[in-house]
């Protein structure tokens, strides 16, 4: 099966580049790429109503900066307020050109399938991969899969063990760990990237990039079922920090159950996973990893 290229309608490009003005208006970028467009429909039809339909775009951006430090998360603060179905990846520039020589999947595969929404010199990346390496570096991130998904399983079995001797406390904390190894194992062998951020929502909301049932999992639609994931969710730094942190014995309860059923899902969808090519690639032993090709920059 081979990756395909982003396409998106009149309406989406218009939408990006309402984004990429914003972006661009908030810090110096070099180039946004845009590797994954949802588009969802919910309809409302009932004896009481006329029927509605509403449309929601949520956005997969890969943004290139000068910035020598990360300012993923300030990006990411900024454009939610103004754009909530935006996810943002944000690396310098010089980083994902080496790791695009270093035949990263994640960033290859952006750069080559990806929409380039916005280039600041007029230029865009086309990597070339030579074939027989698409095969080695996707062993390499099923590898990687199954290391997180071990320790991920082990966080799982120490919270069964915290819950039984009552460290109720313990037991959110490591079954956090577990979300988020899981996470990380699902992102990797499916797109190649190498997530080193550990807020579970964002985490779900990448993994929606390829599969929404790990979202769908933590149902969030109701007050309780909230709290539930908040709980969860804030074990991260509640749990070391808060000098008055308690979970109470029925929350840890739920949240294994929970967070058991999630790391079933994950073995599941790993299986899932094909072995993935790029959409395109070179024959040639010796393939040049980078050419700037010259494109039109848009009208910003």
């Amino acid at each position: 099966m081979k990756n395909k290229a982003i396409k998106v309608s009149d309406a989406q490009q218009k939408e990006l580049q309402e984004i990429a003005i914003a972006l661009k208006s908030h810090c110096q970028i070099e180039k946004i790429i845009c590797f994954g467009v949802l588009r969802s429909e919910e309809t409302t039809d009932t004896c009481f109503t006329d029927t509605e339909s509403n449309l929601k775009n949520t956005y997969y951006l890969l943004v290139l900066t000068t910035e020598l430090r990360r300012i993923e998360y300030t990006l990411q603060d900024f454009i939610s307020n103004l754009f909530p179905g935006v996810f943002i990846v944000a690396h310098g520039l010089a980083t994902v050109i080496e790791a695009v020589h270093k035949r990263d999947r994640f960033f290859t595969e952006s750069c080559l399938n990806g929409l380039l929404v916005y280039t600041s010199d007029g230029f865009t990346m086309v990597p070339e991969v030579a074939s027989e390496n698409i095969s080695v570096d996707y062993s390499k991130d099923e590898d990687a899969f199954n290391r997180m998904y071990s320790m991920a399983s082990g966080f799982m079995e120490c919270a069964y063990e915290c819950y039984e001797k009552e460290f109720y406390n313990n037991v959110t904390f490591l079954l956090h760990q577990a979300v988020e190894q899981a996470c990380r194992g699902l992102i990797r062998l499916y797109t190649g990237y190498r997530s080193d951020f550990h807020n579970i929502d964002r985490l779900l909301s990448f993994c929606a990039c390829f599969s929404t049932e790990p979202a769908k999992l933590f149902k969030r639609h109701f007050k309780e079922e909230k709290r539930l994931f908040r709980v969860l969710a804030g074990s991260y730094t509640e749990a070391r920090y808060r000098d008055n942190y308690q979970i109470i014995d029925h929350d840890a309860d739920q949240l294994c159950t929970l967070v058991k059923a999630f790391l079933d899902l994950t073995l599941e969808l790993s299986s899932k996973e094909p072995h993935r090519g790029t959409a395109r690639t070179t024959v040639e032993d010796q393939a040049v990893v980078v050419d700037y090709s010259p494109a039109l920059p848009p009208s910003l």
